[in-house]
């Protein structure tokens, strides 16, 4: 397991993949990133959260999670690309007692 794939299952242990499937299909609309359209693609496409996280690559999606509150994350997500190139986002997060997401604050966006 490579540095990227360590950092996203320590991110992955404070969130169940419920509330990270329903907090990445409520920002499919809303974000204009690459990183967002390109895992949503991959859900659609029937690809479980492991396969599209540790597929051994040093580039590819990245995830922080941090808990703000009892039911509010900041989530960091995108995707690398290469050395100099990918985008994401960070976005604070509240979800209801089911996992799923009730609101979804941005915050800032990085493009390389």
């Amino acid at each position: 397991m490579n540095t990227r794939e360590r950092s996203v299952r320590t991110a992955r242990r404070k969130l169940s993949d419920e509330q990270l499937t329903a907090f990445l299909r409520a920002i499919r609309d809303s974000a204009s990133l690459l990183a967002v359209t390109l895992i949503n693609e991959s859900l659609d496409a029937g690809e479980g959260l492991d396969g599209i996280f540790y597929d051994g690559d040093e580039c590819g999606f990245s995830l922080s999670v941090t808990r703000v509150s009892r039911t509010v994350f900041r989530i960091q997500f995108g995707c690398l690309a290469g050395p100099l190139a990918g985008d994401g986002g960070e976005w604070d997060v509240a979800f209801d007692p089911q996992g799923g997401v009730v609101s979804v604050d941005p915050g800032s966006c990085w493009i390389g």
